[in-house]
């Protein structure tokens, strides 16, 4: 039988305000337990941490003197060395990895997703699992999709491998083969208190290069432009876990009822699941764009936009991620994307 387990790391998470807490606790339904390196810190990260259930700390010290990032695979290994450590004999031949870092959360709905991908990973011989990103800008409603933005990454790990960290642990190497799941990665780095946002991408920079504007985590020119990160309307719902950090920066969770919204397409490509979480009264299908009322055309919604829509600008959203790694959104997802750009949202 598998079984999961969760790693991460952290230092300084209080001080730089990153979203640890419900990082640890979106993985905590799908673990048994998770290792998390905390780093000796300026604040109370140590102490916050101890009291979060399911997870085992192991106390480290960085090694400031480990540039291009490196300290952050560094650390990362740690937990998973330790983790490994914990597993012996068919326990360590099930087990499966989850990897999060402090500002990433999983999405309760993707818990039967992950679970599922996880167990045909395991019957089909892969050892590692690259997730799909959301990545937050500026507010938790803006998703940036520039080429800059990767688009998946391995998140999840067969524990009896070599496997590791590496870089700056955004992803990891010596997999052979990974398995593409459609369960999400929601990743709330670039959304925080404007001040302590700058602080932290500053700080940051001096892990990669003694010249801070030398690092990607720092680039005073496009810090708080939307549109040169290409960004587009989110609406559909958040982790559980993020709903109270949300409120308290100053977002809101949902947009006010709306009262009808045309769609043009099938209603048979569409779960009736997703169709009842959607805040609207009335939901309208329509084979075109011509038996929409001349009056609600503007907001009226293609489940398909055609070539000439797209080159007319009658829709921004994109079909993926800009990245040329990126592959297309789901089409229930890309409809959520349509529809909140026209200022439709979630229940």
């Amino acid at each position: 039988m598998i079984k999961l387990y969760g790693f991460s790391l952290i230092r300084n998470a209080i001080k730089y305000d990153y979203s640890f807490k419900e990082a640890l606790l979106s993985m905590a339904p799908l673990v048994q337990y998770s290792v998390v390196a905390v780093g000796k810190s300026e604040d109370e990260t140590l102490k916050v941490a101890g009291e979060i259930p399911n997870i085992k700390i192991i106390e480290t010290v960085w090694n400031q003197d480990l540039k291009q990032g490196l300290v952050l695979s560094d650390e990362t290994n740690k937990a998973l060395t330790s983790l490994r450590s914990s597993l012996s004999g068919d326990e360590l031949k099930s087990a499966w990895g989850i990897y999060l870092q402090a500002d990433e959360c999983l999405h309760e709905d993707d818990f039967e997703i992950l679970r599922h991908d996880i167990e045909e990973a395991e019957r089909g011989g892969y050892d590692a699992i690259m997730f799909s990103y959301l990545h937050f800008w500026q507010t938790h409603h803006f998703i940036a999709t520039a080429k800059r933005w990767y688009p998946h990454e391995v998140r999840a790990i067969k524990l009896d491998s070599s496997i590791e960290s590496w870089g700056d642990a955004q992803g990891f190497r010596h997999y052979q083969k990974p398995f593409y799941s459609k369960a999400r990665i929601y990743h709330y780095g670039h959304v925080r208190d404007p001040k302590v946002y700058l602080k932290k991408m500053e700080d940051m920079s001096a892990l990669y290069s003694k010249n801070a504007t030398e690092s990607k985590y720092y680039n005073a020119k496009d810090r708080d432009k939307k549109d040169d990160h290409q960004c587009i309307f989110y609406w559909g719902t958040h982790p559980q876990v993020m709903h109270e950090r949300i409120l308290r920066l100053g977002d809101v969770l949902e947009l006010p009822p709306r009262e009808e919204v045309y769609i043009v397409g099938n209603p048979k490509e569409i779960t009736p699941h997703f169709l009842s979480r959607l805040n609207v009264a009335q939901i309208h299908w329509v084979d075109s764009m011509g038996k929409v009322p001349s009056d609600k055309k503007k907001l009226a919604v293609k489940l398909h936009a055609s070539l000439m829509d797209k080159l007319l600008g009658k829709t921004h959203v994109p079909e993926k991620m800009r990245s040329k790694h990126a592959k297309p959104w789901p089409l229930e997802f890309l409809l959520l994307l349509k529809l909140s750009e026209k200022g439709f949202g979630f229940k």
